[in-house]
């Protein structure tokens, strides 16, 4: 929901009615991306395996992220 929504009336009536309703709203300001897709662990996991071969030159970054993304495809290809 964005925070928008939060100005619509009938969400101002429900949160005026039910106030723990608007503690999700009171949380965007802390709220940051996050990668969510099937098998997010794994999938995490290849990519910050790339940066850190990146970072301490065991692969080109180009190597590193090219690596991630064929573990990436191999793991959500039961998805798919």
């Amino acid at each position: 929901m964005s925070p928008a929504a939060y100005e619509t009336p009938k969400l101002k009536t429900y949160v005026s009615g039910f106030p723990a309703a608007a503690v999700a709203r009171d949380q965007f300001k802390f709220a940051t991306p996050e990668l969510s897709t099937f098998q997010t662990g794994r999938v995490r996991k290849s990519l910050d395996d790339a940066i850190q071969a990146a970072l301490t030159g065991s692969k080109t970054p180009a190597e590193a992220l090219t690596t991630a993304q064929t573990e990436a495809e191999r793991l959500l290809k039961p998805y798919r």
